[in-house]
């Protein structure tokens, strides 16, 4: 009995301290990893924004992938992506993650909830450029209650969660350096359909002095007919490529508008741009450098595996005659992709 009672009292003893160390442990938990990539911030940032990539390079990804169910939500890429997965592996589990704040090719700030736990716990990248390389600190911010038992978990956060961490930083590292670079911005973006009223004209591409002039000459006329029909502006000037060959550009030169109840006249028509998921660069600098652009934005729907699903079309955001630097020029190529 004697023995029994020094057990009982131990094990007592036992738990009053692991209750002590839980009571005076911190609630909140910080774990954080860094890593340098050679690559650009907008290189990484294109993998960490939104969950279409993030099993290439996850830690947890490759535990349980062939039971694993994952569930897609909001935006493909931004605030509002989310991502829900479920496991009955104990190491995957349940739970969801969502994009909550970013600020373009510099962080990322998501909410998580584990095994239908009503607190959040949340995680954040952020990425500093120096030069051709780049810093990315991934963190994690977990808040573990006021219990003491909860609390003294949050002293294996580190342990548990630190190699994982690294692990998938590492593979970000090697996915990202991997990479073919782009001398401009591309992203992956949804987009709704844009009406407009446009002339189709076939562009000699033999004598690219032309095609600025007779553009404008075309803008002219549908400025002219959207004045006499007392039709408003939707948006920026924009042109929607129809046919490409390495002789002629067929495309629909166009103003976007409503177009309710308009009747399109001589060389007038209507038209619209496919709505849904695009690729969107972004061109910087005069219109002579648009093919170079063009190109690019291909070779990253190559590079991507994407299909094709419309014809690409130019928005011209800057306007020339208020913006006489053509270095300041702005302008958007979409391509539509399934």
């Amino acid at each position: 009995m004697k023995i029994l009672k020094k057990i009982i009292i131990a094990l007592l003893a036992l738990v009053a301290i692991v209750l002590v160390i839980g009571f005076f442990s911190p609630r909140n938990v910080t774990v954080e990893r860094i890593v340098t990539i050679n690559a650009s911030a907008a290189s990484i940032f294109e993998e960490i924004n939104g969950f279409s990539n993030f099993n290439k390079w996850s830690p947890w990804a490759k535990i349980d992938p062939e039971n694993t169910d994952y569930t897609y939500e909001g935006p493909e890429t931004g605030v509002g992506a989310k991502m829900t997965w479920t496991s009955t592996n104990s190491e995957v589990g349940e739970g969801s993650q969502e994009i909550i704040e970013l600020i373009s090719n510099e962080k990322i700030r998501t909410e998580m909830f584990f095994g239908g736990y009503p607190d959040p716990n949340y995680a954040n990248f952020m990425i500093t450029s120096d030069g051709e390389s780049s810093t990315v600190i991934w963190n994690f911010e977990g808040d573990m209650g006021s219990n003491p038992i909860g609390k003294l978990m949050g002293l294996f956060m580190e342990g548990m969660l630190g190699p994982s961490y690294e692990e998938g930083l590492q593979n970000l590292k090697s996915l990202v350096e991997a990479k073919p670079t782009f001398s401009i911005d591309i992203s992956i973006q949804s987009v709704e359909p844009i009406t407009y009223l446009a002339i189709n004209y076939s562009f000699d591409v033999s004598d690219p002095a032309s095609i600025g002039p007779k553009m404008g000459e075309l803008y002219g006329k549908i400025g002219g007919f959207m004045g006499a029909n007392q039709i408003e502006f939707a948006g920026m000037p924009m042109t929607i490529y129809n046919e490409v060959s390495d002789s002629t550009w067929v495309a629909d030169v166009a103003m976007p508008c409503a177009t309710d109840g308009v009747t399109p006249s001589g060389e007038i028509i209507t038209g619209s741009t496919v709505g849904g998921k695009v690729v969107k660069g972004i061109h910087m600098g005069d219109y002579f450098g648009l093919d170079a652009s063009h190109a690019e934005v291909v070779k990253y729907l190559e590079y991507k595996e994407m299909e094709v699903s419309g014809n690409g079309y130019e928005i011209y955001v800057t306007d020339p005659g208020q913006e006489p630097d053509t270095a300041k020029w702005v302008t958007e190529v979409y391509y539509p992709i399934k």
